[in-house]
Formats: C-alpha cells, sequence, structure tokens
C-alpha cells in the first residue's frame, strides 16, 4: 500500500524510489555528492590525472601485447615491450614539447624592433581614422616583447614538472603493463559475476583505444600538412608549430586556436598582415578539410558525445585536474558517460542528452551469415 501511494504521483514529480525518498530530493543529494567528489578529485588532481592518462595509454598499446603473445612470445617479454613503447611515447611527446618550448624562448627577443615597428604603423592607421594615439605611444616602452620568454619559459617548467612525476608514473606503467598479463581472466570472472559491469569496461576500453589512435593519427597528419605550408611560406619556426598543432589536436574545440595563434602572430611579427592572413587561412583550411570532413568518417562513435558536451567537459575537467584535464577531457567524460550512463539502465536517459547520436534505438548487432541449407533432393522412381 505504501510503495503504491509513494508512485501514485501527477506525471511522476515527486516519485520515491523503494526506501521512499522523492526522486526530487535524491537529485539534491545526487549533486551534493558530486560537488563534494570533485573537490577531492581537485586536491588529487597531481596523482589522478597521470594515473589516468597512464591508464587509457595502456589500454590502447593493449593490442600490442596480443600480437605479441600470438608471435610465441613470453608474456613477461611482451609486458616489457608494451612498457618499452609507452616510454617511448612519453618520452617522444614531453621531449618534443620541451624542446619546442626552448627554441620559441630564445628566438622571441629578436622580434623587439619588428614588433615596435608593427606597433608604430598601427598607431599611423588609427590617426587616419581620426584616432587621438598622443597617449598610446608611451605604452610602447612598456611593453617588452621579450617578457614573453618568461611566459615561455614557464610553460617550460611547466613541462619539465611532468617529468618529475616520471618515477609515480613509471611505477604505475610497470604495475599496469605487467598486471596487463592477466587481464583476460579477471574479466573473464567480472563477466561471470557482473555481466553488465564487464560490458561497461570493454565498452570504454574500445572507445578510448580508438579516440587516442585517431585522435593521433590526424593529429600528425595536420601537423605534417601545417609544418610544410609553414615552411613553403618561410614563417620561422616551423617545425615547433606543428609540435604544437600536433599537441593542441588532443584538446577539443579550442585547441585549432591554441595552435593557430603563436604562428599568426610570429608571421605578423615577421612578415606583415599579408603574411599572418595567409597563415591564418592556410591553417583553417587544412584543419576543415581533414579534421571536419575527413576524420569524422574514421573516428565513427568513439567518444560519442556531442561537440556542446565536449566544449563543457574542457572547462571542467581543467578546472578540476588543471592542465592535465585538457588533454583527459574527452577521455575522463568517456569514462563517466560509459560506465555510469550508457551501461546504467536508471541513468540512461541521460545519455539522450550528451550522446552525438540522438537515436535512443539499440543498434543491431552483427549476426553471422548462415550458410543456406541445400534442398532437399526428392527420389521418384523411374
Amino acid at each position: 500500500m505504501a510503495t503504491e501511494q509513494a508512485r501514485t504521483t501527477d506525471d511522476g514529480a515527486g516519485t520515491a524510489d523503494r526506501s521512499g525518498v522523492p526522486l526530487p530530493l535524491w537529485g539534491v543529494l545526487v549533486a551534493a555528492g558530486l560537488v563534494i567528489l570533485c573537490a577531492g578529485l581537485r586536491e588529487v588532481a597531481d596523482i589522478i590525472a597521470p594515473i589516468f592518462l597512464m591508464v587509457t595509454l595502456v589500454i590502447t598499446v593493449h593490442p600490442l601485447r596480443k600480437v605479441l603473445l600470438r608471435w610465441h612470445f613470453p608474456n613477461w617479454l611482451a609486458s616489457l615491450l608494451v612498457l618499452i613503447v609507452i616510454y617511448l611515447m612519453m618520452a617522444v611527446i614531453l621531449g618534443a614539447v620541451a624542446l619546442s618550448v626552448t627554441q620559441l624562448a630564445l628566438q622571441l627577443p629578436n622580434y623587439q624592433k619588428a614588433f615596435e615597428s608593427l606597433y608604430d604603423w598601427a598607431l599611423g592607421t588609427l590617426r587616419q581614422f581620426g584616432v587621438d594615439t598622443s597617449d598610446w605611444r608611451g605604452m610602447l616602452s612598456k611593453i617588452d616583447i621579450g617578457s614573453f620568454t618568461g611566459a615561455a619559459q614557464g610553460v617550460l617548467a611547466g613541462v619539465t614538472s611532468a617529468f618529475s612525476l616520471v618515477g609515480l608514473m613509471a611505477l604505475t606503467v610497470i604495475f599496469l603493463a605487467f598486471d596487463g598479463a592477466g587481464a583476460r581472466a579477471r574479466m573473464l570472472i567480472v563477466r561471470r559475476l557482473k555481466p553488465g559491469v564487464a560490458d561497461a569496461f570493454a565498452d570504454f576500453a574500445h572507445r578510448v583505444r580508438s579516440y587516442w589512435i585517431v585522435t593521433t593519427v590526424f593529429g600528425l597528419i595536420v601537423a605534417g600538412f601545417d609544418v610544410i605550408a609553414l615552411l613553403i611560406m618561410g614563417v620561422p619556426l616551423a617545425l615547433t608549430w606543428g609540435v604544437l598543432a600536433f599537441v593542441s589536436n588532443y584538446i577539443p574545440n579550442v585547441g585549432f586556436i591554441i595552435g593557430l595563434i603563436p604562428p599568426v602572430v610570429i608571421a605578423l611579427l615577421e612578415s606583415g598582415p599579408g603574411m599572418a592572413l595567409a597563415v591564418a587561412i592556410t591553417y583553417a583550411v587544412i584543419n576543415f578539410f581533414i579534421q571536419t570532413l575527413i576524420q569524422p568518417r574514421f573516428t565513427g562513435d568513439a567518444a560519442g558525445i556531442n561537440a556542446t558536451i565536449a566544449f563543457i567537459s574542457l572547462i571542467f575537467w581543467a578546472s578540476i585536474l588543471g592542465p592535465l584535464g585538457a588533454l583527459l577531457a574527452v577521455p575522463a567524460t568517456l569514462f563517466v558517460k560509459v560506465v555510469l550512463i550508457d551501461h546504467s539502465p536508471n541513468a540512461r536517459w541521460f545519455g539522450a542528452l550528451i550522446n552525438s547520436d540522438s537515436d535512443d534505438k539499440p543498434k543491431p548487432k552483427k549476426r553471422k551469415r548462415s550458410k543456406p541449407t541445400p534442398p532437399a533432393v526428392s527420389v521418384e522412381g523411374g
């Protein structure tokens, strides 16, 4: 009787669950719990963010283990090779970023005179339109483009500080890589006890692997075309801007702008507004053609979140996990979506608000084609 009374509502408002707690109150409790969880994550962001990054990288490289085992490599050797591959990935990315930022810091002071000339040209243009710039000329003495070198060195310090976590990350990867040998047996046990949980983890592994691989491949393609275009136009530090374009490709929505602004500014100081406009148009064409027209055909439903949620997740995870949160925005959102929403019957309705595909019908599973049964041969006399 009590249960029937709790369920008797107008349009579901005030519906209570089995414990008798009204659903609106449950919403408040869940929101309060999320706030506490986010505050806790922010306090341990320096530990959680690198570990989560390492977990996703180990998942991404895990198919290599299967290939090595198929080639009859011992388990310990397959784990060691997987570990070496992950370390090489970390060294190449961090090393390339550190080298590029160092080159930028060394080159910036050389553009002080070019900046002053550009500033004078801008003031002259404004005077032609009747703008009083008498007080603006004194501002130039307060602007020192060499001060941007300090900012670049600050970025370099942030990059090198990542190496201070290499001890923790290295130990994490070692345990994850060698524990991967028993991952299949553990997942079989989980699947037998909790099939829904096993499906959620398998779905997340597949999607995050597809995301990292596709994003990396197309990031390299975009960076390659950017470097070639910059070399043809004669823009200095072309390789530096190529590395920046590759790294910023992992940041959703605003990554393109982050990779675009520095080469446009350098082109403006080096060759004037015409070259800066040419760089901006070239970047926009390359980005539109590759990342808008071609890349979605390969990504498919790798992430499965719409553009608005991707942008909100960038702001959210960057505020919770710091700069590394911008890099992990899509994988972290993907983990929450797949594990807590897609495979939870009570929360699946929320997936309709964040999914990239508005169709809520389950996709039919592909079935193996069965061989046609040969027609029966009738045997007649004569």
